[in-house]
């Protein structure tokens, strides 16, 4: 699977928007290092970055939930604790050698991808309406 941004994953919200953008980035260099050979380590210093920047992004996306008084805003919250669980999970297997990169890799864009269509859409729609 090669990564890349697409408009489809684009809401309309620049901010929002921007930090997807870096978001799908990390996951990118992620497989790109994967399949270029780099060691284990390095793997899983990647992942942690983009478990930190996860981390961030959440914060900064629930930022905006209570700005505009999003009234979904604690049930997307726990969706975003869910996740930080999820992938601290993938990074303590990728560690061990329980998983691979390819695993990881199609997790992390499922997440990337899914999460951003449903629950983050949902946000922006209300946002503009």
């Amino acid at each position: 699977m090669t990564l890349k941004w697409d408009h489809r994953y684009e809401l309309g919200h620049e901010r929002i928007d921007g930090e997807h953008r870096i978001f799908l980035g990390l996951i990118v260099e992620f497989e790109q290092l994967a399949k270029l050979g780099a060691d284990k380590d390095k793997l899983v210093r990647t992942l942690k970055e983009i478990c930190k920047y996860a981390e961030f992004h959440f914060f900064s996306e629930e930022s905006v939930m209570i700005d505009c008084n999003y009234p979904d805003r604690v049930a997307h919250a726990n969706l975003h604790r869910q996740l930080l669980a999820e992938v601290e999970d993938e990074l303590y297997r990728l560690g061990a050698g329980r998983t691979d990169w390819r695993q990881v890799s199609e997790f992390l864009f499922q997440w990337f991808a899914l999460h951003t269509s449903t629950e983050d859409k949902k946000l922006v729609k209300y946002i503009q309406a």
